[in-house]
């Protein structure tokens, strides 16, 4: 990611940062800008769960998804202060699995989980009646949304 880094923060490679200053490299954590994806389970407590059901009850429909999030500290995230930045539904996958303390073993594992949970939710969502579309309306919607 140097090359990368180097040429974004160009105009400051001479700035030395005071002790204890944080330099934020980029905005947002995502693979392309070098984030290091952690497990965070150990961060989990009974505040944050309730937090993480009440704004997941304000989107109807929704059943399982990742949130994006961003909290003064670890300590507010505990307590359930946190804002969303991004909602990833369905084919979101727990960036837990890239903590490189786990093996690939585990990805596996936590992505066959994750989708056999979707695949429970689905069945349960057709039984109480929901509208289930075929692979011939999946392709359409796909097409229409300009992926083919």
């Amino acid at each position: 990611m140097a090359p990368f880094f180097l040429k974004r923060h160009a105009a400051r490679l001479d700035d030395v940062p005071t002790a204890g200053e944080t330099v934020a490299l980029s905005e947002l954590g995502t693979h392309c800008q070098g984030a290091l994806f952690l497990d965070g389970a150990s961060l989990a407590t009974p505040a944050l769960d309730v937090a993480v059901e009440r704004v997941s009850r304000t989107f109807a429909g929704f059943y399982f998804g990742r949130y994006d999030v961003r909290a003064a500290s670890a300590e507010a995230f505990q307590s359930g202060e946190f804002s969303v930045i991004e909602l990833n539904g369905l084919t979101s996958e727990a960036t837990s699995i890239y903590d490189p303390r786990h093996n690939v073993w585990y990805g596996w594992r936590t992505l066959f989980r994750q989708w056999e949970l979707a695949f429970v939710i689905a069945a349960e969502n057709r039984a109480a009646g929901a509208d289930v579309l075929t692979l011939g309306n999946t392709f359409r919607v796909w097409r229409a949304a300009g992926k083919g």
